[in-house]
C-alpha cells in the first residue's frame, strides 16, 4: 500500500507550485528604472536641494532616474522626485576663459562691421583696401585673442560658480524644467528654443555688375568710389558682412519659425570721364531690405551628430527696393556749365528666399555655419539716363551669396 501511494505523493508535490502560483494575485512588474550617473565633471559635486514644503537637503550628487536626483547623503545613496522638489542648485567648478570663445567670435565680428564697413554704401560691405589676404587674416586672428584675452582677464570674473534649476509652477513647466535639468546632469543634448544668427556673404552682384559693364561700353573708366553732390562713396568689395539677420524658434519637431532681415543691396558702380572742355561722372548704387517669414527644416536623415546640423530654410515677405543713378557733367568751353541729375525708384515688392546652411557647434550655445542662399525679387524698369549715354534697363534685382553665419542658441 505504502509504495502504491508514493506515486501519488510525487504528483501532488509537483502540482503544488503550480497550484500556489495560481492562487497568487496579479501582480504589475515593477517600472523600469533607468540610473544615468552624472557626467564626469558635475560627478560628486556639491548639490543644494529646497523642497516644495520648504524644508532643504545637501549632498553629493550621483546621477538621475526617469524622475528623481540620485544624491548622496552620508554613505547612502537617495532618491528625490523632481515633483517634490522646488529648486536646485549645482555647485561648479568656475573656469576663467570657459566663455572666452564668444566673445572672441562676437567681438571680431562686430569690430569688423564697426571698423572696416565702407561709408555710404549698402548695409555693410567690407572696404575695398589694398591689403592682402594673409594681412586681413592675421588682423583677425589678433582680434580675436584680444578679445578672448579681455573676457578671460576681465569678464571672466562675471562667471558664476553655481548652476540654477527653478522646478516650481503648473506641472507641464515643472517637467520640462526636470527635463533641461537632467540634460544637463547627463551631457545629454539639450533642444536650444530660441535661436539668433547674423550671416556674412559674398554676394553675386547683377546690377552693380551690369551697370559696370554699361559705363565700360559707354567709355567710363570705372571704379567702385566716388564723391558726387558733395557725398563721399567709399569703395566696397562685394562682401556684404550684415547680410542677415535671422530669430527663430526651435518646435517640438526640431525645426525652427521666426523672422528674417535680408541686406540684398549691392555697392555702387561708378564711372567717370575727364576730358580738356568736359567732366563727366555717373554713379549708380541700389539699397535693398527684405522682411521674411521663415521656416527653417532638419532633414532628420541628414542630422547625423549633436555638434553638426543642416538646416535648409525658405522664406516669404516684402522688399523695399530703392535704386539710384546720379550723373554729372560739368563743361569748361565755350562756357563753363555744370548739370546733375538724379534718378531715383523706389519701390515695395514681392520677394522669398532660399537657403542651406551647415552649422558646427562650438558649444551648445554657439555654432558657426557655412550658408548659401539666393533671394528672389521682380525685376523693374530703370529709365534712359541720355547724359550719360546709357539706355533704359531692364533690372534683375534678385541675387546670391555665399559666406558664412554665427549664431546663438538658448
Amino acid at each position: 500500500m505504502r509504495n502504491k501511494s508514493l506515486p501519488l505523493i510525487f504528483i501532488v508535490l509537483l502540482a503544488i507550485p503550480w497550484e500556489i502560483t495560481a492562487q497568487q494575485p496579479d501582480q504589475e512588474s515593477a517600472p523600469y528604472v533607468n540610473r544615468v550617473p552624472a557626467i564626469p565633471r558635475l560627478l560628486y559635486n556639491r548639490v543644494h536641494m529646497y523642497r516644495r514644503e520648504g524644508t532643504y537637503l545637501s549632498g553629493l550628487l550621483v546621477g538621475v532616474e526617469d524622475d528623481a536626483l540620485v544624491v548622496r547623503i552620508g554613505e547612502r545613496d537617495e532618491k528625490l522626485r523632481y515633483q517634490n522638489l522646488s529648486k536646485v542648485l549645482i555647485e561648479i567648478e568656475k573656469k576663467r576663459g570657459r566663455n572666452a570663445s564668444y566673445a572672441m567670435l562676437l567681438g571680431t565680428y562686430l569690430q569688423n562691421i564697426l571698423s572696416f564697413r565702407a561709408k555710404n554704401q549698402p548695409t555693410a560691405y567690407l572696404q575695398d583696401r589694398d591689403e592682402k589676404i594673409v594681412s586681413i587674416i592675421l588682423g583677425n586672428a589678433l582680434s580675436a585673442l584680444l578679445w578672448g584675452g579681455a573676457w578671460y582677464y576681465f569678464f571672466s570674473k562675471l562667471e558664476k560658480s553655481e548652476k540654477e534649476f527653478d522646478l516650481s509652477g503648473k506641472e507641464k513647466k515643472r517637467l520640462a524644467k526636470w527635463e533641461r535639468l537632467r540634460s544637463y546632469i547627463t551631457g545629454e543634448y539639450a533642444l536650444k528654443k530660441i535661436n539668433i544668427s547674423a550671416q556674412t556673404g559674398y554676394v553675386f552682384t547683377r546690377v552693380s555688375s551690369h551697370y559696370n559693364n554699361l559705363f565700360q561700353d559707354a567709355g567710363y573708366e570705372t571704379r567702385n568710389s566716388s564723391y558726387l553732390f558733395g557725398e563721399y562713396m567709399e569703395g566696397a568689395t562685394d562682401l556684404n558682412l550684415m547680410r542677415k539677420l535671422q530669430f527663430t524658434l526651435t518646435a517640438p519637431s526640431n525645426n525652427e519659425f521666426g523672422i528674417a532681415v535680408y541686406w540684398p543691396g549691392e555697392p555702387s558702380a561708378t564711372g567717370y570721364i575727364y576730358d580738356w572742355d568736359q567732366t563727366s561722372e555717373v554713379e549708380q548704387v541700389l539699397f535693398t531690405t527684405a522682411y521674411y517669414g521663415v521656416v527653417v527644416l532638419k532633414p532628420p536623415r541628414f542630422q547625423k551628430s549633436k555638434r553638426i546640423s543642416l538646416n535648409l530654410g525658405i522664406g516669404l515677405g516684402m522688399a523695399q527696393v530703392d535704386f539710384r543713378i546720379r550723373t554729372h557733367v560739368e563743361t569748361w568751353t565755350p562756357t563753363y556749365e555744370v548739370i546733375r541729375n538724379q534718378y531715383n525708384i523706389s519701390k515695395r515688392l514681392f520677394s522669398s528666399v532660399i537657403f542651406a546652411e551647415l552649422n558646427f557647434y562650438l558649444r551648445d550655445a554657439l555654432s558657426l555655419g557655412l550658408i548659401a542662399d539666393y533671394v528672389y525679387i521682380p525685376s523693374l524698369q530703370a529709365p534712359e539716363i541720355p547724359e550719360a549715354g546709357i539706355p533704359a534697363q531692364d533690372l534683375r534685382l534678385g541675387n546670391a551669396s555665399v559666406g558664412l553665419s554665427l549664431g546663438l542658441h538658448f
